[in-house]
């Protein structure tokens, strides 16, 4: 089988312009033709030989990609070459393919050239169209809901695979290893895809995120996420505040301890001060709980979040919730869905 998959790429590359993949029709051609082929190679067989063709199709998309680079003092040649990496991504997602390892390798792959998963994230986080418009190509999804579900997809096998991609880091001024979930999206600042999806108020994304063990504070060199949520509401003088926003500070607060007070290195008394001073009206209305801000957080709460920190470095979020021997009233207050 491996040789049918090897030959396909060969021969319908060899035939093809540079620019051949360049528009999503064409690469929708090519993945309904490596879908017809998948199909040949198990007709008549069992799930089990459905995963090894999936596999091995993607391995072999792979394999060429680095072929190509290594023709070329392993630079990528982008264009057709680099996107059989696209036609890869969308046929492991098409088929469901399990093996963790081999999705780890094709992220892996696509992060050497890129440096980032814009490429992923955008259509999830702004719909097919926008990605056009912000980095210039064509989300390979049919809507917004089908790329989010892929990208739920890749966070799965990605946490399996305990895979880490390096990415600067503001904390530590130097490279570090980073989750998948946290890589810096380009062309929106190199923030966190998390960030982005809090600038877009989309509360439904950044419970997907979070509950996924996306970072509440993400080291990419932006201010805090919830003061950034606060600024935004302190503006509203009517306090008419926007239901989304609101939902996305809850959403945020469920995962933080406290709120860090700004205005270091001045004193607590004139910190608090500073702060009651800029957002007592959010205060007063009740959308921080004066606990995780001036006072002590409840235990329930604090072991919520000291329970999810570990999960989230263990890449156990949200697989492992259930696992936990608790109740499954906690486990859902655990995965921030109660």
């Amino acid at each position: 089988m491996e040789y049918v998959f090897d030959i396909f790429f060969e021969e319908c590359f060899n035939k093809m312009e540079r620019s051949g993949l360049m528009s999503r029709a064409g690469r929708r051609d090519i993945i309904s033709h490596l879908n017809s082929v998948i199909s040949g190679c198990i007709q008549g067989r069992q799930t089990a030989s459905t995963q090894l063709a999936v596999g091995l199709a993607v391995t072999s998309a792979i394999e060429y990609h680095n072929r190509m680079k290594g023709d070329n003092f392993s630079v990528c040649l982008m264009g057709k070459y680099h996107n059989v990496l696209y036609i890869a991504l969308r046929i492991a997602w098409d088929w469901g393919l399990e093996d963790s390892e081999i999705v780890r390798n094709l992220l892996e792959e696509i992060f050497r050239c890129e440096r980032t998963f814009e490429r992923l994230f955008l259509g999830a986080l702004f719909g097919c169209n926008a990605p056009y418009f912000i980095a210039g190509w064509k989300s390979d999804f049919n809507d917004q809901d089908e790329n989010l579900r892929a990208v739920v997809f890749f966070l799965h096998h990605s946490a399996k695979a305990r895979a880490t991609f390096p990415a600067y880091s503001y904390a530590y001024q130097k490279q570090r290893d980073t989750k998948f979930i946290d890589v810096p999206i380009d062309s929106c600042g190199k923030a966190s895809p998390l960030r982005v999806a809090l600038q877009a108020s989309a509360p439904d994304i950044v419970l997907i995120l979070l509950r996924h063990g996306a970072n509440p504070c993400p080291d990419d060199g932006g201010a805090s996420p919830i003061l950034s949520l606060l600024d935004k509401l302190a503006e509203n003088e009517n306090r008419c505040y926007p239901l989304q926003l609101v939902s996305c500070l809850k959403l945020l607060l469920r995962t933080s301890v406290m709120v860090e007070l700004p205005y270091i290195p001045h004193l607590y008394v004139v910190r608090k001060e500073m702060f009651q001073c800029k957002y007592g009206q959010v205060l007063e209305d009740g959308l921080i709980p004066f606990d995780q801000v001036f006072g002590i957080p409840t235990l329930k709460h604090i072991c919520r979040c000291t329970i999810r920190t570990v999960m989230r470095e263990n890449f156990q979020l949200p697989g492992g919730v259930v696992k936990l021997p608790l109740p499954r009233k906690l486990q859902k207050y655990i995965d921030l869905l109660d």
